[in-house]
């Protein structure tokens, strides 16, 4: 699947379904009416559908050629042709949920789409729950959740690869980064967040320090940051990867908390700087 071309010696069909689905994500969520026809036009699909509605553009064009051709490798061009990395390096994320979304029709067909702009050959989805195994979901749903933008930042890279192992080692090291910056502290883990939280002499509060539930919250708070960095960044830094497989749903869950200790680090105010 490396050259989508008339030559190629597979044969990809697909079902109507799968074509309607197809032509809701390219007409519905990427592409304007004149970029349908100029696209078209490129790829060597004639556009005779009639048709004023996006979508409905695509359906039928897509439909006439597969049944043209007795293939569905021209619909194949046209998604490399939209979909080309190239397109997206300003907006590497806009293309990994465009092709997630993909993945998950074409999926029922046995193929899906690279990163690299190529297809390749997988198993055949029978069922949803199949397809859904294709479809990179993590960052839609961490943005859902309104994840720390420094979240994401420090892990992007290893969230578009699913490497999640890494992925929340990476994160997990943004809060003492943070920190850092913050106080200009030299330590890090544990001896950091003492000296930085300190209710006697601290460099970064949460509150007035006050009363002892403001004090107890300040506590509290750095025995958050202690304990996400021994529980994560201190497991992953010593445990092979092979020893602690972290699932799609443990990643949102350990990234979601490191978000929400993010965004208590931001109502935090400075109150001494070291020289």
């Amino acid at each position: 699947f490396s050259d989508i071309g008339e030559t190629m010696a597979e044969v990809i069909l697909f079902s109507n379904g799968q074509i309607t689905q197809l032509s809701h994500l390219f007409g519905d969520k990427i592409m304007t009416g004149s970029e349908i026809t100029s696209v078209l036009n490129r790829v060597g699909i004639q556009d005779n559908s009639h048709h004023s509605t996006k979508w409905r553009r695509l359906e039928y064009t897509f439909m006439e050629r597969q049944e043209t051709d007795k293939a569905g490798n021209a619909i194949l061009r046209f998604i490399q042709e939209v979909l080309a990395p190239v397109n997206y390096v300003q907006n590497p994320d806009a293309f990994e949920e465009l092709r997630s979304e993909l993945n998950g029709i074409l999926s029922f067909s046995g193929i899906q789409y690279r990163a690299d702009g190529q297809f390749e050959k997988i198993s055949v989805a029978k069922t949803i729950g199949d397809a859904q195994k294709r479809v990179q979901s993590i960052l839609p749903k961490l943005r859902q959740r309104g994840v720390h933008g420094r979240v994401l930042k420090y892990c992007n890279e290893e969230l578009l690869k699913e490497n999640y192992f890494h992925a929340v080692f990476e994160a997990t090291k943004s809060l003492a980064e943070q920190v850092r910056q913050m106080t200009n502290l030299k330590e890090d883990g544990t001896a950091l967040y003492d000296k930085a939280f300190s209710t006697s002499a601290p460099y970064l509060v949460l509150n007035n320090l006050q009363t002892e539930s403001e004090k107890s919250q300040q506590k509290g708070f750095c025995l958050m940051l202690k304990g996400i960095n021994s529980m994560v960044r201190n497991v992953t830094a010593h445990t092979p990867k092979i020893k602690w497989i972290i699932e799609e749903s443990e990643a949102i869950d350990i990234l979601t908390t490191i978000s929400f200790l993010h965004k208590n680090l931001d109502n935090c105010q400075v109150v001494k700087i070291e020289p």
